[in-house]
């Protein structure tokens, strides 16, 4: 059976992830050999562990992607707006940040979300995105730059998006 199972508010805009369902043992396998060769890999040792449960679901809309939290909590030196819960830029935030503000993106930031941005046009992003799950809270542990690409690319454009995503979520205690 189908069914939305997270409802996050902010600022009156609920992110919901529909179609949520839990990951097969090989989906399960897969995520976790992807996650070891990324900056989260302490992710995958938490599922392999049996700490954290993996789920898939579909954000369907982009006003709700717009919403869900990065792992950006500062951008060069400047902060995000301070909401409920740990500081961190919005998918939404982050383009508009770092194009109005010349000098802050030493990294090059901008510069990998538009090498995303041309490679989506072109067809040739895969968007495996994880998403922990902390209480009502929603991060975006693991691609980051191609969710913001995506937002980005979409944001002039209709509401309605089918957007995959894999959820992270600490395991019930006694399961």
């Amino acid at each position: 059976m189908w069914f939305c199972l997270f409802l996050v508010r902010r600022l009156d805009i609920p992110v919901v992830i529909a179609y949520v369902r839990s990951c097969s043992f090989e989906e399960l396998r897969r995520q976790i050999d992807y996650l070891e060769a990324t900056p989260v890999r302490v992710i995958a040792k938490l599922l392999r562990t049996g700490q954290c449960t993996l789920k898939s679901g579909i954000v369907r809309s982009l006003a709700q992607l717009g919403a869900l939290k990065t792992e950006f909590g500062h951008i060069g030196v400047l902060l995000p707006p301070t909401v409920h819960g740990e500081r961190k830029f919005r998918v939404c935030e982050v383009g508009p940040v770092l194009r109005s503000n010349a000098g802050v993106d030493n990294g090059g930031l901008l510069r990998e979300i538009d090498a995303f941005i041309a490679k989506d046009e072109r067809g040739e992003v895969q968007y495996n995105v994880t998403i922990f799950r902390q209480g009502t809270d929603l991060v975006v542990k693991d691609g980051n730059k191609r969710t913001i690409a995506f937002y980005e690319r979409r944001k002039g454009s209709s509401d309605e998006i089918e957007f995959p995503v894999f959820i992270v979520e600490p395991a019930e205690q006694g399961a």
